[in-house]
């Protein structure tokens, strides 16, 4: 199952990440979420930064963006007009 969300609709974002770090560790501090699973994480915040972590890279956006959570695949994809980014559950 696919879901395309948008970081304004708060609640659906909590929902899905928790439901994607299901098998790992998720950690909400109210303003941010973050899905850990041993040295690789994915952390999302209500004010529009979202940033990953995996061992040899990071990355970090702050804005306006789309996630594209894919349950089935373990990936959330990080879409805007200029930017493709995929994290994939390890």
């Amino acid at each position: 199952m696919t879901v395309t969300i948008q970081l304004t609709d708060w609640e659906v974002v909590k929902t899905e990440l928790q439901r994607f770090g299901a098998t790992g560790e998720v950690n909400n501090s109210g303003d941010r979420i973050r899905v850990g699973f041993g040295n690789a994480y994915i952390e999302v915040s209500t004010e529009g930064t979202i940033s990953t972590g995996m061992p040899l890279h990071d990355f970090e956006h702050n804005g306006d963006v789309s996630l594209i959570v894919d349950h089935e695949t373990g990936s959330i994809s990080v879409r805007t007009d200029e930017l493709d980014y995929t994290f994939r559950r390890p």
